[in-house]
């Protein structure tokens, strides 16, 4: 893969996961049921204490991070794709938690949630390949 296809291929994960991430934040702060599409856990996940750090709520942290994913991709310098990489991995390791929170603590599943989640294992990847190619 190129380098251009790399950065396209991570930037369009990064918005679907950003559109995600903000249909969940704006479910948050408008009070409102997100719609479950498989599952029918979404508002127990939601409604639970794991759905905010320190008062604020995960899915907008998502949000801020694949928003500054996406702008790291764009700005494409070895720092930037250092950056990506990390936020990234950060992602995939919160993400895995929450999982297993959902599944063995809340004993419910959000489908969003498992989608953004599992969203960022192929960006981690792909800004992987990125970080270890020459700027």
């Amino acid at each position: 893969m190129t380098d251009r296809s790399l950065r396209a291929s991570a930037a369009a994960i990064a918005i679907a996961g950003a559109a995600v991430a903000a249909y969940l934040t704006w479910s948050h702060f408008a009070d409102t049921s997100v719609v479950c599409v498989v599952a029918e856990g979404c508002e127990t996940v939601q409604e639970s204490a794991y759905a905010e750090l320190a008062g604020v709520p995960v899915a907008l942290l998502g949000l801020v991070s694949y928003l500054a994913v996406l702008a790291l991709v764009a700005w494409d310098v070895p720092l930037a794709r250092l950056g990506a990489a990390a936020l990234a991995l950060v992602g995939l390791v919160f993400g895995l938690f929450l999982l297993a929170v959902q599944l063995f603590v809340i004993d419910a599943l959000c489908t969003w949630c498992v989608v953004n989640d599992a969203a960022v294992g192929p960006l981690l990847a792909l800004v992987t390949a990125l970080r270890l190619r020459p700027a």
